[in-house]
Parts: C-alpha cells; structure tokens; sequence
C-alpha cells in the first residue's frame, strides 16, 4: 500500500482553511491527506491537489477510523452544534488518534471529549477553540494530561494582518469598478459561514 507508513489525516469541513491544512500536511509533511465535505463536487483544483482523497459525509464513520489526526474545522451553525461527540467521533477513531479542532468551539462536546481524554478512548486533542472564550476555569478540558490548549490564536502569524488588509483593498476595488457581485472570500448567508 503507497501509504502504509505514513500518517493518516482526516479534515472534517474541507474548505479553504482546510485545503491549507491539507497542503501542510500532504505536501510539507508527506501524510495522507482525505477531505471531508458535504458536498464534495465542489472543490476546486487547488484544493484537490491538497488531499489524497475528498469525500461526502456519507464517508465519515470510515475515514475517521481509519485518522491518526482527525481535524474539525466546521462552521457554527445550528447542525454543527456538538457535532463531535462520544458516540459519533471520539468512539469511532483510533485508541492513538488525536483530535483536533481549529473550526468553531461549538461543533465539539466539551464535556465527552475531556471523557475520551481522560479515559483513553483517544489518544489526545489540540483545541484552539472553545465554547465559551476564554476557556473558563472550571472546564475539565483544563486537567486533561493528553490535551494542547492554544488561546484561538491558530491563524495569527506575523502576515495574519496583512493579508487580511490585502483581502479588503482587493475586495474594496472589485467593489468600487464592478459592484459586489465579484467579491472574493465573502460569506453566504444561506450557508451561514
């Protein structure tokens, strides 16, 4: 098998911070990379060309038994609340996968994964989002010997602002000669992220 010896990375809510996850990992790192989308037709060649593999949700309890890292990088929305739990994630992985989540706090059960940690369902997490910012004093998440906390600073390097400005002079000039039809890295409120 071309990847018996490498490690396996799932990313659950593969869209452009997770085509950049895939990049690092597949291209920097030589792992396997699988993506997973809801709808994985609509992934571009950039994209594709970051990930070994993309596939639907109807996917998920598959790829993710098979993870050595499965990295959540979900939206906030109402489905995507709690998303990650005992019985639909944490149960499913490895004994030695890590968990990891750079998405939004609310897609993952707090509560069930200081659980799996402690009781090593998993091997470990990385969580750089939370429920409720700052991670308030009494969460279990705090105790977990196997846990990497990161104080939602994931993006934040030294070109973080300036590629930020960069994004909004681009936007602010499409705007201005064509309208907002044409923007770049816009939100779709129907979608909600």
């Amino acid at each position: 098998m071309e990847f018996a010896d490498k490690k396996h990375m799932v990313i659950v809510g593969y869209g452009d911070i997770g085509s950049a996850i895939g990049k690092i990992a597949k291209h920097g790192l030589g792992m396997k990379v699988t993506g997973l989308k809801r709808r994985p037709d609509q992934v571009n060649d950039a994209q594709k060309n970051n990930a070994n593999d993309i596939v639907g949700n109807d996917q998920y309890d598959r790829v993710i038994a098979e993870a050595d890292y499965v990295v959540g990088v979900l939206p906030g929305l109402d489905s995507t609340i709690d998303f990650f739990n005992m019985e639909s994630t944490f149960k499913k992985m490895k004994k030695t996968a890590v968990f990891m989540n750079i998405g939004r706090g609310s897609t993952v059960n707090e509560q069930d994964l200081v659980e799996a940690l402690n009781s090593e369902v998993i091997g470990g997490g990385v969580l750089d989002v939370f429920k409720k910012e700052p991670l308030v004093v009494e969460s279990g998440l705090w105790e977990c010997k196997n846990l990497l906390i990161t104080p939602h600073c994931a993006d934040q390097d030294a070109g973080h602002i300036p590629r930020s400005l960069q994004v909004f002079e681009k936007n602010l000039e499409i705007y201005m000669e064509k309208g907002e039809k044409e923007l770049v890295n816009v939100c779709d409120k129907q979608a909600g992220y």
